[in-house]
């Protein structure tokens, strides 16, 4: 038998989540039915992870913090901050119709805190933040980093739109879902980009001195 390494297990646990609360829901996410499907002995899922919350924990940072990762890489970084805004609203698009489960998954996590009692509805909002923030750093990070290599300063108030963004991105991943049209979901995701160019266009044109 062939030994998977540890870290390669853990994330194949992972995915196997992401998969099962998709398409099954959390209620039915037990760690035996994730290790069926992870085609894995149950016990191998218990070294690796101490109970289910420990394991969705990580599928909360699997989806948050690893996301971006995940992704192609940027073509031509110093092309400008709207030109990496375009591409990154692309490439995260590709992502979400290869793999739409992830995002099911993303709205099942953050819906979970209001299945929660009462006592257990704080920490569940406390990870819904930390998702969020995990989203906004790397967004904020890249698009500063747009900038920089462009030449340019990034606007004041880049986290915003960088919050902007991924409020976009939301919310046609969840029309798409809902009611899946791949070519209207592509121009909403260009008007999308369309959208936050004009706006850093704006707030360029506000920050030039006017000519006597």
């Amino acid at each position: 038998m062939v030994r998977i390494p540890a870290g390669e297990r853990r994330l194949q646990f992972v995915e196997a989540a992401a998969r099962v609360i998709a398409a099954e829901g959390l209620p039915a996410a037990t760690t035996r039915r994730i290790a069926a499907e992870a085609d894995a002995p149950l016990a191998a899922l218990h070294y690796c992870f101490r109970n289910k919350d420990e394991l969705l924990e990580e599928v909360y940072l699997f989806l948050s913090r690893d996301y971006a990762q995940a992704l192609s890489p940027i073509e031509d970084l110093g092309a400008g901050l709207p030109h990496v805004i375009g591409q990154h609203a692309r490439r995260i698009w590709e992502r979400m119709l290869e793999r739409p489960h992830e995002q099911v998954t993303t709205f099942e996590l953050l819906l979970k805190r209001f299945r929660e009692a009462p006592e257990a509805e704080p920490a569940a909002r406390a990870q819904n933040r930390a998702m969020y923030e995990g989203w906004v750093a790397s967004t904020t990070e890249l698009f500063a980093a747009a900038a920089e290599a462009a030449g340019g300063q990034a606007p004041e108030n880049l986290e915003m739109i960088a919050r902007l963004f991924i409020s976009g991105i939301d919310g046609i991943s969840m029309q798409h879902l809902a009611d899946p049209d791949e070519e209207r979901s592509r121009q909403l995701i260009e008007l999308l980009a369309d959208s936050l160019a004009a706006l850093l266009s704006a707030v360029e044109s506000s920050r030039r001195p006017l000519r006597a």
